[in-house]
């Protein structure tokens, strides 16, 4: 027997199948509807969307010194003066600096090249010296003076001095060998020269020589061979960026010339008091030697604000390193003792400690803020005092916050704040410190989802 379309009662297998999954979902449907509507809810796919949870929630979060550091410790005495290869002169200064700079000088050339008197260019070897002048080239871009110029004097000094660890106090100052300067300060010396330097009348300021001094510094044997620049005039400083011997001779083929030759300098350092004491309540960068501050650092496994933080989610909140965007340390500005102000920029680098057993002389890691670091105006660590500087941390951070998840890596978890070059001057840069108003505070830049509501 066959339907009006020529089949057979109860037709092909696929429309019996296609005919069942429509009465199946028909049911289900039905289903959900009574049930739903006993609950008195609808699907989040309706039109009242305020089921669907919101976009997450980035909210600023500032931590106090108390919440995230301890062991704070001040170190001085990275690098040496000499490193800086320049030097500072200064009395005085800011009601306490005295500084002096100490040069060496490289052996007399011993021929020149010499037109002779048919004007034929002939290398001379026999030099007779009749005089010189030592020449110091000083920067001219942020010297203290006062009323415009400085007087300066120059001595030769009469001990031997060792560039390198030469201090205010000791001419060598090495584990091996300390051998104190007889008057301290790099004295006795004996008296040269004194000249006036005008800056706007150029860089150099040159002290005239007799051919008897002359004479003496030709001695390479002589360990006590070199010169001592002071200054006199009281509140200024000077930096020292090079100097040269400079010497008068008459050739022997050409005796009624007088030509000059050069001895460049080939050591230079300068010595200074009072020596800087560690400062009991705050952080210190830079200075020659150079100074680090380091502390340890944990960052809290739960959040329990700010308010709009919990306001959108439900405190505490647990903290990961995805959900960490940007972290910062904020240190406030404090001024520097007079004496060791700074008169130019001043960088901020961090670091983490790799080996906080091995400090003060541990090894650092790289750099977490850049080849300058974060660069602070000279007038912060004085009437500026109190200005707010940020500097970036959110790898270290990042990395402790892993290495808690159960990341396989080691996390450093103690951090390194000092000058991005070290020495770089005899200024330091000085912030408040634990205990005070301006403490550094940790800045968190957080970005969590917001709660789900559940029927």
């Amino acid at each position: 027997m066959t339907n009006e379309n020529g089949t057979r009662p109860g037709g092909r297998v696929e429309d019996i199948v296609d005919s069942a999954n429509r009465c199946s979902k028909a049911a289900l449907a039905a289903t959900l509807w009574l049930v739903l509507g006993a609950c008195g809810e609808e699907v989040p796919t309706a039109v009242d969307d305020a089921l669907i949870p919101d976009d997450p929630v980035t909210v600023e979060v500032r931590l106090s010194w108390e919440e995230f550091a301890s062991n704070l410790q001040v170190l001085g005495g990275y690098g040496s003066p000499q490193e800086l290869g320049t030097g500072v002169a200064a009395h005085e200064y800011g009601g306490s600096l005295e500084a002096r700079t100490l040069v060496g000088f490289a052996p007399y050339p011993v021929a020149a090249s010499v037109p002779d008197s048919t004007g034929t260019t002939r290398v001379d070897s026999t030099l007779t010296r009749i005089g010189g002048r030592v020449v110091a080239r000083l920067d001219t871009v942020s010297p203290v003076l006062v009323d415009g110029v400085a007087e300066l004097a120059l001595g030769a000094t009469t001990q031997e001095w060792h560039a390198r660890t030469a201090n205010w106090d000791f001419s060598v100052d090495t584990v091996l060998d300390q051998r104190p300067w007889p008057e301290p300060g790099g004295g006795p010396v004996i008296a040269l020269a004194t000249a006036v330097w005008d800056p706007t009348q150029g860089d150099s300021v040159v002290f005239e020589l007799d051919s008897a001094q002359v004479e003496l510094w030709a001695d390479t044997a002589d360990v006590t061979r070199g010169a001592r620049l002071d200054a006199l005039t009281a509140g200024a400083r000077v930096k020292v960026l090079d100097a040269n011997l400079r010497i008068d001779v008459r050739p022997s083929v050409h005796p009624d010339t007088v030509i000059q030759v050069t001895a460049g300098r080939n050591r230079l350092t300068f010595l200074y008091t009072p020596k800087p004491e560690p400062p009991p309540d705050g952080i210190r960068i830079g200075g020659a030697p150079a100074w680090r501050s380091v502390l340890d650092v944990s960052v809290p496994s739960q959040l329990e604000g700010p308010a709009e933080l919990c306001a959108a989610v439900t405190c505490p909140v647990r903290l990961t390193s995805r959900q960490l965007n940007q972290a910062s340390l904020i240190l406030t500005t404090r001024r520097s003792d007079p004496a060791f102000q700074p008169t130019d920029s001043v960088g901020v680098d961090l670091r983490p400690v790799l080996d906080r057993d091995a400090l003060p002389k541990a090894p650092l890691g790289s750099s977490l803020v850049g080849a300058l670091g974060k660069r602070v105006p000279a007038s912060a660590f004085g009437d500026g005092e109190g200005t707010q500087v940020e500097v970036p941390l959110t790898a270290f951070l990042k990395a402790i916050l892993e290495s808690e998840e159960g990341a396989d890596i080691s996390a450093p978890r103690t951090l390194a704040i000092l000058s991005p070059f070290e020495p770089i001057s005899i200024s330091f840069g000085s912030f408040f410190g634990p205990g005070t108003a301006g403490a550094p505070v940790l800045k968190l830049i957080v970005t969590a989802g917001r709660s789900i509501q559940l029927p």
